[in-house]
């Protein structure tokens, strides 16, 4: 093993891991916000539970991305701990995709034009949508290529004596357990941990027999990430984090069983595996044994977990037990039963529940500034939960009023409940722009390191302190149901500001700035939401000073 394979192995395994990284990223970038809602549309069963996190696993290729946004939601109350069980296991065997997918010893083959493509797609593309398709065409084959890399790379390893006797010791399943759970706790990937396992097969550096106790390891060590993601959030979602770990310690426990038992000269889950990719899937390919042995663990595991699954929960609950039992989040005044007993209860019902919704919105517009001032990507998952909460209370509440409105009102009750429906209706648009338009831009920001000119940093200040300070105005105007605020808040939106400060911004382009250079999409695409947030509190204001 000389100098220049360690070089070419280190460069490969930088290659493989930015590949699957920054696929990952693209991946999620093309769901976009649907996957957030996709999960809390389809857990309302075990069934769907399940199947929802293993659809979402495979398309961001991270077990830890699944179990960290889930944890988020149960955290936030949009779900329940017993709801994201499923989606937990489910997770687990969507992340044994990846492995399966790179035990394709063609596509490694193809990569170098898979690469190729991707980069000319690149660069010819203009549609965003179709650039971010194509950046995920060429991180696919940035993977196959880094697992090339590795595969060459490791080649000499067959012959070097110290790593033969090293991976003799690993074929003990604790060892090899040990391993694979540090690896991973470091890379904080099975799927990456699993892929090098099959590099290292390929190149006829490791067997079957120790590669299985690794990627065992690589199933527990992957938690970690859902755990650090959990530590910000409430006991709820930590719950979620640490169940996680049950599950895969269980996991492994039984495999590991199946590995001390031995059949025909040899340990009965190795045979396993043999047998069944031979015999069911017509090959005798190490790469893809290694990822068949990965799948069956989940696969053994949940087939044992289902039908004992609340027998495995009354034993965690002893460990961890709730210590508050939040039902799934919903609105709190309005309901039905209203309309047909007082409609100026139900009114003032919707009015109380619309006044939640100004709360949360304000949230996201403190947590808007937090995300330009600061690097930390949390802010990101604090102001999705947050604009979930809107959309649910947002349907209610139009629901609501919309039932309302088809019963007996007179004219000022009529003209009052359409009001409510239009408010509402802005306000959860103004929820949309900070979370699906400005977050997005604050994740840019965060990704590509950028830095504003100090002008034009002080400038978004400004605005967003405008659009602060207008919104507590709008909620006070509300809630008090001050004519007056609200028309001076309306007049007040006359004198548009945003346009001066992107002449600014333009001026400082002409000058060749740097940093203004850097950001500019960014910084004038801050402006138009912020502008475009308080358009939405101008149009509200405007419709309280008329009534």
């Amino acid at each position: 093993m000389s100098f220049w394979n360690i070089f070419s192995l280190l460069g490969g395994l930088a290659v493989f891991l930015y590949g699957m990284m920054e696929m990952n990223k693209n991946l999620t970038s093309l769901a976009g916000s649907r996957m957030k809602s996709l999960m809390l549309k389809l857990t309302k069963g075990p069934v769907r539970g399940y199947a929802t996190g293993l659809g979402i696993t495979m398309i961001n290729q991270s077990s830890s991305a699944t179990t960290v946004l889930e944890a988020a939601l149960v955290g936030a109350g949009l779900m329940t701990f017993q709801q994201s069980l499923a989606v937990t296991l489910g997770a687990e065997l969507g992340s044994t995709f990846l492995p399966q997918l790179v035990a394709f010893p063609s596509i490694t083959k193809f990569s170098s034009l898979i690469v190729f493509a991707g980069f000319i797609l690149m660069i010819t593309v203009k549609n965003r949508k179709r650039r971010k398709a194509a950046k995920t065409l060429f991180t696919f084959g940035l993977l196959f290529l880094g697992m090339e890399m590795m595969s060459l790379s490791l080649k000499p390893l067959r012959t070097y004596e110290p790593f033969i006797h090293l991976m003799k010791s690993v074929e003990n399943p604790f060892l090899g357990i040990l391993l694979g759970l540090l690896f991973t706790m470091l890379i904080q990937s099975s799927g990456a941990t699993t892929g090098i396992t099959i590099a290292m097969a390929q190149a006829g550096a490791i067997s079957i027999e120790q590669a299985v106790p690794i990627n065992l390891g690589a199933a527990i060590g992957t938690c970690i990430t859902a755990i650090l993601g959990s530590l910000t959030l409430n006991w709820e979602a930590k719950r979620s984090a640490y169940i996680h770990v049950v599950f895969q310690v269980i996991g492994a426990f039984w495999v590991v069983i199946l590995l001390l038992i031995s059949f025909r000269g040899e340990r009965l889950y190795i045979w396993w595996i043999k047998w069944f990719t031979l015999h069911v899937l017509g090959t005798d390919s190490l790469a893809r044994q290694i990822a068949m042995g990965f799948t069956f663990m989940p696969l053994i595991n949940h087939l044992i977990l289902f039908p004992n699954l609340s027998l495995l929960l009354k034993g965690f609950e002893r460990f961890f037990p709730a210590k508050e039992s939040p039902g799934p989040f919903g609105p709190d005044y309005v309901n039905d039963s209203l309309i047909e007993q007082n409609v100026d209860l139900a009114l003032v019902m919707a009015k109380k529940e619309i006044g939640r919704v100004i709360v949360y919105i304000q949230e996201m517009i403190d947590e808007m500034k937090s995300a330009f001032r600061s690097r930390d990507n949390s802010v990101l998952n604090k102001v999705s939960s947050l604009d979930s909460k809107v959309d649910i209370l947002h349907k209610a509440i139009i629901t609501f009023l919309a039932r309302l409105s088809q019963v007996e009102l007179s004219s000022a009750q009529s003209q009052q409940c359409l009001n409510y429906i239009y408010i509402q209706n802005e306000l959860e648009s103004i929820g949309d722009v900070i979370d699906k338009n400005i977050m997005s831009l604050a994740a840019k920001k965060m990704d590509r390191n950028l830095l504003f000119s100090e002008e034009g940093f002080h400038e978004l200040e400004h605005l967003i302190y405008k659009v602060n300070r207008n919104f507590r105005t709008l909620s006070e105007a509300l809630l008090s149901e001050n004519r007056d605020l609200a028309l001076s808040l309306t007049k007040s939106y006359e004198w548009r500001e945003e346009e001066k400060y992107k002449e600014f911004h333009i001026e400082r382009l002409h000058r060749g700035q740097a940093e203004s250079l850097a950001t500019s999409s960014v910084h004038l695409d801050m402006i138009s939401y912020l502008s475009r947030i308080n358009s939405h509190i101008a149009y509200i204001a405007g419709r309280l000073s008329s009534v």
